[in-house]
C-alpha cells in the first residue's frame, strides 16, 4: 500500500485530493467581492448560540480542529464545501474590506479547494524541510458568536481561538485572534465554506506558518 491508497472515510484518497488540484474556477472577481463583504460582515455584534446552534454549529469546528490537532488532513479536507477557502489575512486582527482585500492585499494563507490539497499532498511527502520535523497543535476556541450574512443560505459563526504548535527541538510557537467560519449545507451535509483566521499580530513577521490553523 502506497500513500495514495491511504483509506478515508467512505473510501476516499488522496488520489481524490490529487484530481481536485487539476483545476480550480471560482476564484474571480465576484468571489473577491463577497470576500470582501465578509471582512465588513464580520464587524458586527455577534449573538451567542443558542443550544441548538452549539450542538450543530460550534460541534463542527471543534470537530474540525480535533481533526487538525491529530494531523488527520484528509478528513479535515472532507468537512470543506467544493468551492471553499482557507484564509489568513496579513493585516491585523480586525482587517476591513480595503486592507485585508486578498485581490490586493498580501496574505499568509489564501488556499482554495485545489492549494489546500496541494498542502495536504506537500504535508505527507514527508520531506517538506519546514514540517522535518512536523508541527502538532492544539487549539482552543471559546466566545463562540452568530453573525448576520446577508447570504440566506450561510451561516457565519466567529470565535476567538489560541493556537500552541509544537516541533521537536523548536520553542513553542503561541498564535491567538479569532476565527470566522461560513458555513453552508452541501450534499445534505453541513459543511466549511470559508475560513478566516485572523491573527492578532498577522502584521507582523511570522515565524514557520506551514502547519494548518
Amino acid at each position: 500500500m502506497t500513500l495514495l491508497d491511504l483509506n478515508m472515510d467512505d473510501g476516499f484518497t488522496l488520489k481524490d485530493i490529487l484530481r481536485d488540484s487539476l483545476e480550480s474556477t471560482y476564484v474571480d472577481d465576484s468571489y473577491y467581492a463577497r470576500l470582501r463583504a465578509d471582512l465588513d460582515e464580520w464587524q458586527a455584534i455577534g449573538t451567542p448560540l443558542t443550544e441548538a446552534e452549539r450542538q450543530r454549529y460550534e460541534a463542527l469546528i471543534l470537530h474540525e480542529h480535533w481533526l487538525l490537532d491529530r494531523r488527520a488532513f484528509e478528513r479535515w479536507y472532507q468537512l470543506y464545501t467544493r468551492q471553499c477557502l482557507y484564509w489568513v489575512p496579513a493585516a491585523g486582527d480586525m482587517p476591513d474590506a480595503a486592507r485585508g482585500d486578498p485581490q490586493r492585499q498580501v496574505t499568509v494563507a489564501f488556499d482554495d479547494r485545489r492549494r489546500m490539497g496541494d498542502r495536504i499532498v506537500w504535508l505527507r511527502t514527508g520531506v517538506a524541510s519546514s514540517q522535518l520535523p512536523p508541527s502538532y497543535t492544539s487549539h482552543l476556541n471559546s466566545g463562540f458568536v452568530r453573525v448576520t450574512s446577508a447570504a440566506g443560505d450561510e451561516i457565519k459563526i466567529r470565535s476567538q481561538f489560541i493556537v500552541h504548535e509544537m516541533r521537536a527541538g523548536h520553542v513553542v510557537q503561541t498564535l491567538t485572534g479569532w476565527m470566522g467560519h461560513v458555513l453552508k449545507e452541501e450534499g445534505g451535509r453541513l459543511k466549511i465554506d470559508r475560513k478566516l483566521v485572523a491573527l492578532l499580530d498577522a502584521a507582523r513577521s511570522q515565524h514557520n506558518m506551514t502547519f494548518l490553523l
